[in-house]
Parts: structure tokens; C-alpha cells; sequence
């Protein structure tokens, strides 16, 4: 310890001051001080912790940049360093240089330090500068500057505003001054609100890079080498495909002529193919939650790969959301009307949480099968419990109401049950049963996402409404708010669930859109009714009011059940 040279000890009692920290190389004191507007306006920022403002220019629309200050203490200190030690940069160095030079020449005295202050408050200018714009040659800003702001006799201001009429509505505006031109106005008071620079840390995407197209445009690609899954989509009345495309038939060949490695990618997906013609042959229509659910769960993340070799899916039409075994005519053979499906959008039932304790069961559509598949029950419809899904096959539903409807139509109907040819909405079922499916359907899953009873009446009433008929019926579905028009609708922004991970589909694939077209529903107002009782009115009248049908062709859920 007594080799350390002890520090010299100062008296702390000196003054206390504020420090203004400007963003500028100051060569005039007054200069800089009537710029924070004067000693007088610093005294009382100090003071009264009044804003303390910076302007670069004389002009009262400039946009100041305000200060920030910190109360954090600290020490002014007064330090002395002999000249003969200082080079001749010395202006350009660090003060920590400056006394490194010095105790390095023994031929110097020591440098002093002393504190004379404590500074108990610092003004910093950190924030950015607002947009400024410069009036100099708006002609109208600087006579209001001179007339109005920095007036000398009360008459130049009187006669300023009896020349601009007291500057009272719009006279004197011609149609000059609607034109894209200097407008010749005051400078709004602030143009950006942010005070303080901001760093995004914006990055090149690492997995892009940009090319140049054939048209020599720039475009910006993925480097990584997607894979392309070749589904096939067709539309309603569009051939049957019976095999996949050719790109992914040479694939096949090529994947079950080599000796794969075991647990590799192609190893896994020729695996999921293989289990996928099994499935098929049992049933020749599945939607892709009840493959996934039944498939082995090491082969479920290549199921999207795989299904194109053996399916092809319709964009729209009673069997969308389906993949169909190839060969499979759908639109010339009537028996395929149990796999056809019905979409429903229920409103909560994607916050509903899919049961654990649910158990699997054999789908009625294999219930003949040699080979039993069981799926989730919480995948099939059975009226009781709430599904995890939205598009159900007619054969699978399992609701007695439902299954008891299809038995009493067909004995009942007989060969009037299936249509003649299949319609694009209604497929293969007469329109009286589909619609008394689907008000069912509806009306259930309503209440089962809002967890309320069923009435029995209510499902009585749909049962016996006739929805062939042309005239208004005296029932009105009870969830006509949410779904009456839901088959009609669906080409506007639906989102299936079954195919809710279909995101990593290449970009030259189309995505699966629904176009569905539409069929007037009897159920509905009729329209004509309703112009020609217009029309009474009068014909101006009528003319006005037929445009405005459609907005009274669906009425309250909440009406219905008052």
C-alpha cells in the first residue's frame, strides 16, 4: 500500500449548476443562447422544468427540437496541463491522451485537477429533428409574419383582415385553387411524431434471393427446394382422371424399383402410398382428417405427399373436401351418394376443444368391410356431441334423427329418392331430403357450440316442411341467420378444416377454392311475390324497392326463437 500514490482530496463544497449539452460546435456564446430562446427563457427551464427548446433559424414556423433532461449528478472538473507538454494536435485529441503525454515527460510539471461544480441537471438534445419546411418564398406566410406576428400599429392588422374579408367562408376562391399547386399555406405545427431514431434491424430474407424472369423484371424466389405435390383438382362436369400426372407416375415407378433406405423420406412416403391404396379399396371416397386419424402416426406428415398418387380432389360440387380414388365416377353412378359431403360454418367450434376421452368407432360407410378402420367419434356427426369438424359424408352420420329421415325417404320415396342426374348441389339426393339434412344439421350444431337443449318440436317442424314447394312455408329455419345460405355462400372466403395444413403447397398448384353456384332455395321469400305486390305501388315505386329483395331474404336466429 505504500507504493500507491494517494489521491489529492478536494473540498466539495462548490457550486451547483445545470448543463445544456448541445448537438452543435459552438463559436458564439450569445448566439447559441438566444437559439434556446435567451438567459431570461433557460433560467425558467432550469427553474421551473419548463421545456427547453432548440431553433436552428429565425422563423416562428420553425419546428424547435426539444430537450431532455436528466437529474443524474455529476462533477464539472477544471484540469491544467502545461503547454510545453501538448503537441500541436492537441485540439484534436482525448484528454486522457493529453495527461498520457504529459506524465510521460519528465521534463513537465504535473497536470492539476480540481472540481468546480456539481451539475445536478443536464439538457440534452437526443431527439431527431422534425420535417421543416421554409417559408422564404411563400409570399403569404411572410406577410402574415410581418403584418399579423410581428405587427407595429393596430391598423396593419385591421386592414389585413378586412383585405382577406375577416377571412370568413370561401370568397374570393376561384377554381385556381383547387389545382395541384403552392397553395401558399401556414406550416402545420408538427409533421412527425417521432422524436427518437429507431433501428428495425430490416434483413435480407436469407432463404429468398432475387432473380431476373424472362421479361428481365426482378423477382424474388425461395431458395429452398420445395416439393411439389402434383394434387390433381377438377371441376364439377370435368373428365374423371385415372391416374395421377405423369410427373409423380415416374416418381412412383422409380421409388418402387430402388431399395430405399429404411427410415428415409422416399422410404416413409412409398410406406404412406402403400396404406393409402388399402384405404381406398376399402372405401373409394375419405375425407383427409379420417385418413390422418386412422393412418400410422410415423407416416402422417407424408399423407399429403402420398395422396396425390392415388386421389384426385373436385373443387366444388357435392364431393368437394374429398379425395376420390382414381377411375371413381362419381357424377354417372348413383351409389357414391353416401360419401357425398355437406359443409357447415359454425361460428366458436374452432375455440372448442377436441374430447380426449373420445373413443373410436367403425363409420357406417365401412360397417361391410372386411378389414374394420375405426375412426374418432369426435369426427363424425352424431347430434349429441359437439364434432372437431365441419364437413361430414351423408353415410357417416350417425344421428338417429338423420339415419331415421334417409330410411323413411327411401321407403317412402322410392326410386323418386335419387335424381335422375346428379345436381351440383344436392348430388344425388332429391332436394326434399338434403334440405331436411341440412336444417338438422344446422339447427344442432348451433346449439351444440352454444352447449343448449334441442327441441324435439323444432326438429318435428323441419321434418315436415316441404321445400319443394314455390310459396312461402310457415316454418323458417331456426339458424337461418347463421346458415341458411351457407351452400350458396361458400365460393366467398370458406376454409376447410381437412385441409387447414395444405399452406405447403407449391405455387403453381391452384388453391382449393369453392365455386359452387346457386340454386334459389323454395325454403326462401319468393321474389316474384314480392315485385308484383310492389308493383301495386306504383311503378317508379316498384322499380326502387324490387332492387332491395334480397336484403329481407333472411331474417334473426334471435326473431326465430322469440
Amino acid at each position: 500500500m505504500s507504493g500507491l500514490q494517494q489521491p489529492d482530496e478536494h473540498s466539495m463544497d462548490i457550486p451547483r449548476v445545470a448543463a445544456i449539452d448541445l448537438p452543435l460546435n459552438v463559436k458564439n456564446v450569445d448566439k447559441a443562447i438566444n437559439m434556446l430562446g435567451g438567459e431570461t427563457f433557460i433560467r425558467s427551464s432550469i427553474r421551473d422544468n419548463q421545456p427547453l427548446e432548440l431553433r436552428l433559424r429565425k422563423d416562428p414556423f420553425h419546428h424547435p427540437i426539444q430537450a431532455s433532461h436528466s437529474n443524474h449528478e455529476r462533477i464539472l472538473l477544471k484540469v491544467k496541463i502545461p503547454k510545453k507538454s501538448l503537441p500541436e494536435n492537441a485540439s484534436s485529441l482525448p484528454i486522457r491522451e493529453l495527461l498520457k503525454l504529459n506524465d510521460e515527460n519528465p521534463d513537465t510539471p504535473s497536470e492539476k485537477i480540481q472540481p468546480v461544480a456539481i451539475i445536478e441537471k443536464t439538457f440534452s438534445f437526443k431527439a431527431i429533428s422534425d420535417f421543416q419546411v421554409s417559408t422564404k418564398n411563400n409570399e403569404f406566410v411572410q406577410n402574415f409574419n410581418k403584418v399579423v406576428l410581428n405587427y407595429k400599429k393596430f391598423d396593419d392588422i385591421k386592414n389585413y383582415v378586412d383585405d382577406h374579408n375577416s377571412f370568413d367562408n370561401y370568397v374570393g376562391i376561384d377554381e385556381d385553387y383547387f389545382k395541384n399547386k403552392d397553395h401558399q399555406l401556414i406550416p402545420p405545427p408538427i409533421l412527425s411524431p417521432i422524436r427518437f431514431p429507431f433501428d428495425y434491424k430490416y434483413q435480407k430474407n436469407p432463404s429468398t434471393s432475387t432473380v431476373k424472369d424472362d421479361r428481365g423484371e426482378l423477382k424474388v424466389v425461395s431458395k429452398r427446394d420445395r416439393q411439389k405435390l402434383h394434387t390433381l383438382l377438377i371441376h364439377f362436369n370435368s373428365p374423371i382422371p385415372t391416374e395421377p400426372v405423369e410427373a409423380i407416375k415416374q416418381k412412383w415407378e422409380k421409388l418402387k424399383s430402388e431399395q430405399l433406405a429404411v427410415n428415409s423420406m422416399d422410404y416413409y412416403l412409398l410406406e404412406c402410398i402403400n396404406c393409402l391404396q388399402k384405404l381406398f379399396d376399402a372405401k373409394p371416397i375419405w375425407s383427409r382428417k379420417q385418413l390422418s386419424d386412422i393412418i400410422d402416426v410415423d407416416l402422417r406428415r407424408y399423407i399429403k405427399y402420398a395422396l396425390p398418387y392415388v386421389s384426385f380432389i373436385y373443387r366444388s360440387g357435392p364431393w368437394r373436401f374429398c379425395n376420390i380414388k382414381y377411375g371413381v365416377d362419381v357424377i354417372h353412378d348413383s351409389k357414391y351418394w353416401l360419401y357425398q359431403t355437406e359443409y357447415f360454418r359454425v361460428l366458436g367450434l374452432k375455440e372448442a376443444a377436441i374430447p380426449e376421452d373420445s373413443k373410436k368407432i367403425v363409420p357406417p360407410t365401412l360397417k361391410y368391410n372386411k378389414e374394420k378402420y375405426e375412426v374418432s367419434e369426435h369426427l363424425l356427426f352424431n347430434g349429441v356431441n359437439l364434432p372437431s369438424v365441419t364437413t361430414f359424408q351423408l353415410g357417416d352420420i350417425i344421428d338417429y334423427d338423420i339415419v331415421d329421415i334417409i330410411a323413411d325417404h327411401q321407403d317412402s320415396m322410392g326410386d323418386g329418392f335419387f335424381r335422375e342426374t346428379c345436381d351440383f348441389q344436392d348430388g344425388w339426393v332429391n332436394k326434399q331430403t338434403m334440405e331436411v339434412i341440412r336444417g338438422i344439421m344446422r339447427y344442432k350444431l348451433s346449439k351444440l357450440v352454444k352447449d343448449e337443449l334441442i327441441d324435439q318440436n323444432k326438429i318435428q317442424k323441419i321434418m315436415f316442411t316441404d321445400f319443394t314447394a314455390d310459396k312461402d312455408d310457415d316454418y323458417e329455419d331456426d339458424n337461418n341467420d347463421d346458415d341458411k345460405n351457407d351452400h350458396n355462400r361458400e365460393n366467398e372466403d370458406e376454409e376447410e378444416d381437412e385441409e387447414e395444413d395444405d399452406d405447403d403447397q407449391e405455387e403453381d398448384i391452384p388453391q382449393m377454392e369453392i365455386e359452387l353456384e346457386t340454386e334459389t332455395k323454395s325454403g326462401d321469400i319468393n321474389e316474384n311475390e314480392i315485385i308484383d305486390k310492389l308493383g301495386a305501388l306504383g311503378t317508379d315505386t316498384s322499380n326502387r324497392l324490387s332492387k332491395l329483395v334480397g336484403f329481407i331474404k333472411q331474417d334473426s336466429i334471435d326473431n326465430h326463437d322469440s
